[in-house]
């Protein structure tokens, strides 16, 4: 991985993240339709429904330990 998300490529990004073998590199907060979020890892352990995309975020750094 380039280190910035930004300057890589959709399939680039996916690729590296899948080889990280179960490692907290990637993060995702997706709406479901109802107003909530599903929020997943790619380490694979992680994998929830918050109430809103704010929570979500905020979830994901309590997963990966880098809440400011």
């Amino acid at each position: 991985m380039s280190g910035n998300v930004m300057h890589d490529s959709p399939t680039e990004f996916l690729h590296d993240v899948a080889s990280e073998d179960g490692r907290c590199v990637a993060q995702s907060v997706i709406p479901v339709g109802d107003g909530s979020y599903r929020c997943a890892c790619s380490c694979g352990r992680w994998d929830i429904i918050a109430p809103g995309r704010a929570e979500g975020l905020r979830l994901a750094r309590v997963h990966t330990d880098t809440e400011v």
